[in-house]
């Protein structure tokens, strides 16, 4: 049997109508709390320019290696791509002679130090025995004058040893600095002059940020300027440089200056690399901002933002507004709007005048992000 039969058909009907009237009065309560928003407060703010530059990434330390004196190459100890260190061997010319050359002056200083050594016995004897007792005084003198001969030789052989293992040196090229190598220019058996590019290097740590700036912001430069940066062309978000360098000194042709920024990043940085920048200059003045979500803009040329009504609350009314220049995510409003309005910068899509809201108790830029 089925138990709704136990009760009046009358009684079911008016259940029906009560759970009916439930349903749609709750509905209606909840369709009558409006759309949810975001608001922020009106408030002036510090203007700051931004002025959009581009760049390239430049290293401190880039030279081409050549070698200091003539030669045939005899080893070739890098290729291209290789990293190395301060001090890493690159390129050797052929040391033969100048190695036999240094192996003799090794022999004749030897061979005068000896001889110094036997001048300096003698005149030491000649000195123990008296002067003008047993030995001439002009004994004296001529061993003293050899000492003074052979102390000479040792100094001039020491000199020209010194210079030999210098040039010997010379037949290597080493790294100067810790690099990349960009490019080689020579192979072994080539014949080989001072000046000649052998080899490019290319420090890929100290890397600098180089951007030409119209000469018009120059004044703008101070302590509270910052410099932003992103590669050209990527989706990476737009990274802080340190202002390191603002030479100035003006181009007259493209009338700009030098402005360099310094990395401490640098594994997304490659020397020659085209990027982009941006120059945050506060300009010293205050404007009314608010954000650019909370702009409306129409086919006619009009600009409206949204704002709590001020004599009925949560309540919404739109207000036309006049905008100048924008910074970040921000504009400046110029006439239109007053300062501590609760503007709405979140669910304006969808208002009208008079509609209620419901203020979501999140702030604008934690929505954002």
């Amino acid at each position: 049997m089925n138990p709704c039969s136990r009760f009046p058909r009358a009684v079911v009907h008016s259940l029906g109508l009560v759970m009916a009237s439930v349903v749609f009065a709750s509905g209606f309560a909840v369709a009558a709390e409006g759309p949810r928003v975001v608001t922020e407060t009106a408030e002036p703010t510090e203007i700051i320019e931004l002025v959009s530059l581009d760049g390239t990434v430049s290293s401190l330390h880039t030279a081409a290696l050549s070698v200091e004196i003539a030669g045939l190459v005899d080893a070739v100890l890098v290729e291209t791509g290789d990293r190395v260190t301060a001090g890493t061997p690159l390129f050797e010319l052929d040391d033969e002679l100048e190695r036999l050359s240094v192996t003799s002056l090794e022999a004749e200083r030897r061979e005068a130090v000896a001889a110094r050594q036997e001048a300096a016995r003698r005149l030491e004897e000649a000195r123990s025995v008296g002067a003008g007792r047993n030995i001439p005084e002009t004994e004296v003198q001529a061993r003293a004058s050899a000492v003074r001969q052979t102390e000479a030789r040792v100094a001039r052989l020491t000199a020209n040893l010194e210079s030999g293992r210098a040039r010997l040196d010379r037949h290597r090229l080493v790294a100067p600095f810790e690099g990349v190598v960009t490019e080689r220019h020579a192979e072994r058996g080539e014949w080989v002059d001072p000046g000649e590019a052998l080899v490019n290097l290319v420090d890929r740590e100290e890397l600098r940020l180089d951007y030409p700036v119209p000469q018009r912001y120059y004044p703008l430069l101070g302590e509270n300027a910052m410099l932003e940066y992103r590669v050209d062309g990527s989706s990476m978000d737009w990274r802080s440089a340190e202002i390191a360098t603002v030479v100035p000194v003006t181009d007259p042709t493209s009338r700009t200056f030098l402005l360099r920024g310094q990395v401490t990043e640098t594994m997304a940085l490659l020397p020659g690399m085209a990027v982009e920048g941006r120059l945050r200059l506060p300009t010293g003045r205050e404007g009314l901002t608010v954000a650019r979500d909370a702009v409306q803009r129409y086919p006619d040329g009009r600009t409206t933002v949204w704002v709590l009504d001020a004599d009925a609350e949560r309540t919404v009314a739109e207000r036309q507004v006049e905008l100048a220049e924008g910074f970040d995510d921000r504009v400046v409003v110029t006439k239109g709007l007053d300062a501590g309005a609760q503007v709405i910068v979140r669910g304006n899509e969808v208002l009208e005048a008079g509609m209620e809201v419901r203020i979501d108790d999140r702030d604008a830029e934690g929505e954002a992000d």
